[in-house]
């Protein structure tokens, strides 16, 4: 069967360091950040459509449909042309529009992203959530609370350039705090502790080593590396490729992929078939590494 791949991300909602007038009395907990982001996609819903600038472009998030938890949304970008019209025996130019789009799947339950991959409308994935973010904040910023998008991916990326002969020269973990975890584990704990005796809701750690010779302990990093691949923030990492060349490395370019088995056609039908609703579901379930956000079968 035709289908359409699909890259995973994770949304995290972040507060500002100090609060403000207009986030006062908001709990920086995973049930106020949950309620925010539920919110939001609720007024997509009302308003069939926002839309935002962003790097001199007009794009469109746009409410498709809602099934359950699951929102169905469109990511367009407006294209102006130009174009040519016979009318009578002149030729009259004019100027036009069109809105070539994607397809994008929202989890609300635990804020992951499933965003349609299609080169010709977008140059990567990554753009799209860039757009995505760009949206969101636009309309989150009377509440001076913004959202960011992190991939999700697998851990085994990360761990593939440390084979015995490898060369890695830096290694850096841009970590977020978004609360919605709930994980007991060493990252957790770390971003807690900035947030709390910092007031920090992001962290960026870096490792270096001139030598090349960056061998990381999966004891001491481990959760760190969990944490990234949940969607919780991203890594990078300065190594060696094949051609002896030095390269750089994240994990932006490694997000889980998914073919959902749903052609295009279908993807334009008003309504998803129950079918066509529970193999969505099935994709968030196997791109989700959180235990509490999978599905109880």
């Amino acid at each position: 069967m035709n289908g359409n791949l699909f890259y995973g991300f994770r949304g995290s909602i972040l507060f500002p360091d100090q609060a403000t007038i207009f986030n006062i009395g908001l709990q920086n907990d995973s049930n106020s950040k949950n309620a925010i982001f539920r919110d939001f996609f609720k007024m997509i819903e009302n308003n069939k459509k926002l839309e935002s600038q962003y790097q001199s472009r007009i794009y469109y998030l746009i409410f498709k449909n809602l099934y359950d938890d699951v929102l169905h949304c469109q990511l367009a970008r407006r294209k102006q042309f130009n174009k040519r019209e016979l009318r009578d025996n002149n030729i009259i130019e004019l100027e036009d529009n069109d809105y070539p789009y994607v397809n994008i799947f929202i989890e609300l339950k635990s804020q992951k992203f499933l965003i349609e991959s299609n080169t010709q409308v977008f140059e990567n994935y990554n753009t799209c959530s860039k757009v995505i973010e760009n949206i969101i904040n636009n309309n989150l910023k009377d509440k001076d609370i913004r959202i960011e998008l992190n991939p999700i991916s697998e851990e085994q990326n990360f761990w593939s350039y440390f084979e015995e002969n490898s060369k890695v020269y830096n290694i850096e973990f841009k970590l977020v705090a978004p609360n919605m975890f709930d994980a007991e584990d060493d990252a957790s704990s770390f971003l807690k502790e900035a947030e709390k005796n910092v007031g920090s809701s992001k962290v960026t750690l870096n490792f270096c080593n001139e030598e090349g010779n960056l061998k990381p302990n999966r004891v001491g990093i481990d959760s760190f590396i969990k944490y990234i691949g949940a969607g919780g923030g991203t890594w990078k990492i300065r190594t060696i490729n094949s051609n002896g060349e030095k390269e750089n490395i994240s994990s932006q370019q490694k997000s889980t992929k998914m073919i959902i088995p749903i052609t295009y056609d279908e993807l334009k039908n008003e309504i998803l078939t129950l079918e066509q609703q529970k193999i969505i579901n099935d994709c968030f379930d196997r791109i989700e590494t959180i235990e509490k956000f999978k599905e109880q079968n």
